[in-house]
C-alpha cells in the first residue's frame, strides 16, 4: 500500500484558493501570513495572544484583538482591538473592557471606518432575577448578556461610541408576572426568552456570540449565537 501523508503541509492545488492565509495561533503573540507552500510571507510580532480574530484589511492594515487579564474568563475572551500596518507598527489601540463588560470572540471593520465589537455585559444575580430570570437558571457570578457597539477610532487610543444595542434591552419572560418585561414568549419573536435553557444550567457566559458581520448594501448587522442556535439580523 502506498503510504499515506500524515505531517507537514497538505495542499490540494486543484481545490486550493491562489492566495494566503492569515494565521494568528492561539499560543503566540505574532500573527502571520502565509502563501500556499507554507511559507510566512509576512508577520506582525504584537504584545497578547490572540482574542480570538484577526482580519488583514483591503487598506493593508492588520486588524486584530487580544487578550486581557479580565474576570470574564469563558472562551473567546479579548478585551484589546489594535490597528497594525505593514511595518508593524500600531497606529490605533483600544481596550474595550472592564469589569461591566468584555470584548470577546469577534469583530467587524466598517465601510466608514468604524468597528463593530461584540461584548460581554454582566449583571448580578439579582439583577437577573428582577428582570425575570429564574433563580435556579442563575448563580451567584451573575447574567451575561451580550451587546454590539460601533466604535469610532480616535487618535491613537481613544474611541467614540457611536452606536450600541444591548441584548439586555430585547428580553422577554413568561416567569415571574411581576415583572415589567413579563409577556408570553411566543409572542414576541423580535425579543429573546431569558429563560431559554442552554444547556449551561447556571453557566453566566448565556447568550455566546461567536461572530458578528455586517452588510452594507441592506445596512444590516448578523450575529451567531453558539449556545441560542440562531442567527440575529
Amino acid at each position: 500500500l502506498a503510504a499515506q501523508q500524515t505531517v507537514g503541509l497538505f495542499f490540494n492545488d486543484s481545490l486550493a484558493f491562489n492566495g494566503y492565509t492569515l494565521l494568528a495561533p492561539n499560543s503566540s503573540t505574532t500573527t502571520y501570513l502565509l502563501d500556499n507552500c507554507g511559507e510566512v510571507v509576512h508577520s506582525w510580532p504584537g504584545n497578547y495572544r490572540p482574542g480570538n480574530v484577526a482580519y488583514l484589511l483591503e487598506n493593508g492594515l492588520l486588524l486584530r484583538t487580544g487578550r486581557l487579564n479580565s474576570s470574564f474568563n469563558a472562551g473567546g475572551t479579548g478585551g484589546h482591538i489594535e490597528l497594525v500596518d505593514w511595518e508593524g507598527n500600531v497606529v490605533w489601540q483600544y481596550d474595550y473592557s472592564s469589569p461591566d463588560y468584555h470584548q470577546h470572540h469577534d469583530v467587524e471593520y466598517m465601510p466608514n471606518g468604524n468597528i463593530l465589537v461584540i461584548a460581554w455585559e454582566r449583571h448580578s444575580r439579582t439583577e437577573a432575577i428582577n428582570a425575570g430570570r429564574n433563580p435556579s437558571l442563575v448563580g451567584n457570578s451573575g447574567l451575561w448578556t451580550e451587546q454590539v457597539t460601533e466604535l469610532e477610532p480616535v487618535g491613537a487610543d481613544q474611541a467614540n461610541i457611536v452606536w450600541q444595542w444591548r441584548l439586555w434591552d430585547h428580553l422577554v419572560q413568561q416567569y415571574d408576572i411581576a415583572r415589567a418585561n413579563y409577556g408570553m414568549v411566543a409572542d414576541h419573536p423580535e425579543l429573546v426568552d431569558i429563560n431559554f435553557e442552554t444547556g449551561g444550567g447556571n453557566n453566566p457566559d448565556w447568550a455566546h456570540f461567536n461572530a458578528v458581520d455586517y452588510n452594507p448594501a441592506l445596512d444590516q448587522i448578523v450575529l451567531s449565537s453558539r449556545s441560542l442556535s440562531e442567527f440575529w439580523v
